[in-house]
């Protein structure tokens, strides 16, 4: 039986990598060179493939590799849609349960996001956008409704890095406005306006997909 430490340095490895970008969707890899490239047998590699298959990070295709499988623009809208309808509920049920929003914690991620964009680092500007969704979802001390939200950061982080990677000549960080307007809102007292920022959000994230022909 495979070392469990094997197996989850072999996992943690590959999803880093596929994650950050640096394997890329359509990429093929084999489980001999993976192995060799780690520095142990193929069984751990085998497990942590199969972990990251039941993820929905790669498929294996038999006799031929593993292939790194790519976020369709239908499953990143959804997922996008869920995490929004997650902020725009812990927002509805502040008042009502007088949960604490940690706005401090919501500006330094805030101010993180700026600060990449200026330093053209898109991985720490996407990483810090979802942050400052997760603290908003996570206020409400609803540990399912934040495992659920977790279930969608790191595919929502890989697509949107790699088409950052592929669209140069397009306008990226605009969670940066979005989110400064959510925390302006949130900051005067006004949730109804935090509510219509977060539900529109969802409408022009569609839009733009559209326009690019992600569908």
């Amino acid at each position: 039986m495979a070392s469990q430490s094997l197996v989850n340095t072999a996992y943690t490895k590959l999803r880093e990598r596929i994650v950050g970008g640096n394997l890329m969707p359509g990429t093929l890899l084999s489980e001999n060179e993976l192995a060799e490239e780690l520095q142990m047998s193929r069984t751990p590699v085998r497990n942590a493939i199969t972990h990251l298959e039941s993820e929905g990070f790669v498929v294996a295709l038999k006799n031929r590799g593993v292939l790194v499988k790519e976020v369709s623009g239908k499953e990143l809208l959804d997922m996008y849609e869920a995490i929004l309808a997650l902020v725009v509920y812990a927002i509805d049920v502040r008042s009502e349960r007088d949960n604490h929003i940690p706005m401090e914690l919501l500006k330094e991620y805030l101010d993180r996001q700026f600060d990449a964009e200026q330093a053209g680092d898109y991985y720490t500007y996407i990483n810090n956008s979802m942050l400052f969704m997760r603290t908003l979802v996570s206020s409400i001390n609803n540990t399912a409704m934040t495992s659920q939200l977790d279930m969608y950061v790191d595919k929502i982080t890989m697509a949107s890095y790699i088409n950052f990677k592929l669209t140069p000549h397009v306008k990226h960080y605009s969670a940066n406005q979005l989110n400064k307007s959510i925390y302006d809102a949130l900051l005067a007292g006004d949730e109804e306006q935090a509510r219509k920022l977060a539900k529109g959000a969802f409408i022009y994230a569609r839009s733009r997909m559209f326009d690019r022909g992600q569908f």
